[in-house]
């Protein structure tokens, strides 16, 4: 009988539809670390984006509703989109604080021991330095984690600082220190004022520019998405979802995930030795 742990996985709207690679890729990920994923069943949107913003008591009641729905085998909760992570561990907190309410509407109190984690923080576990090689030798790479991991200030702050530098470098990347590693990219403005979120992104893929980085790595898909669709049309940075580049760095990457960006990283793969 496997001793395993079981996270009950949570993909979020965006796992689904935009940022699928991202999601086939951290499987594979997964799947190298041993690392058992059981999907909520039944699961719905989170609450993030449009409900959290007109209606905090919808966008509650949805997160709690995929905590209702975890399996009864599993306590720790796993998420890939930062979005969702602040969601479910907002809404998990405020489920412990009117428990009754919880009760009311599914049946049963939320349970104590449940854990919201993002899978940066689980895989920032892992020895990565027993990866054989260096497979991202060569690689200038700059690490964005965005806005939402390290939030929200009244709760705890569950992300360790650095990890993704340690990843990252533990595979043989150089990677590269900049000022914007943890500044908005302008995501929830994007649609509304695509002028203003483009003067963001232009500003942060200029910088990258003059430190002569060779690509992003962001854990965040709708960073990834937001930096590739706002970014100058001559703009030839690629941008990476993490689990991408972990995967490409274990062997288990695909090309075809890459035909689904809007920034073209098939000729630095190529180039660098990652694709064949």
């Amino acid at each position: 009988m496997s001793t395993l742990k079981v996270y009950a996985y949570y993909p979020g709207c965006s796992l689904e539809g935009m940022a699928r690679e991202a999601e086939e890729a951290f499987f594979r990920v997964a799947a190298y670390w041993n690392i058992n994923l059981k999907e909520i069943p039944d699961w719905n949107c989170c609450g993030s984006s449009s409900a959290h913003s007109i209606c905090h008591d919808l966008a509650l009641k949805l997160a709690w509703r995929v905590l209702a729905l975890c399996p009864e085998d599993t306590t720790e909760i796993l998420t890939m989109c930062p979005s969702c992570y602040t969601r479910l561990r907002v809404g998990f907190a405020e489920a412990l604080e009117r428990k009754e309410e919880f009760l009311a509407l599914f049946g049963k109190e939320p349970n104590s021991s449940w854990r919201v984690r993002h899978f940066v923080e689980v895989l920032g576990e892992k020895d990565w330095q027993k990866v054989q090689g260096s497979p991202l030798a060569g690689l200038r790479l700059a690490p964005y984690y965005g806005c939402l991991l390290f939030g929200p200030a009244k709760l705890p702050q569950e992300i360790r600082d650095g990890v993704l530098e340690e990843m990252l470098a533990s595979l043989g990347a150089q990677v590269v220190s900049w000022r914007y590693a943890k500044q908005c990219c302008g995501t929830y403005l994007s649609i509304v004022r695509p002028d203003f979120v483009s003067e963001i992104v232009a500003k942060m893929t200029d910088e990258a520019y003059r430190l002569g980085i060779d690509a992003l790595v962001t854990p965040c898909v709708m960073c990834q998405l937001n930096l590739e669709m706002r970014a100058k049309e001559d703009s030839f940075i690629p941008i990476f979802h993490l689990s991408e580049i972990l995967a490409l760095a274990l062997k288990q990457g695909e090309s075809s995930w890459f035909k689904r960006h809007l920034i073209d990283p098939l000729p630095l793969l190529m180039r660098k030795g990652l694709l064949p």
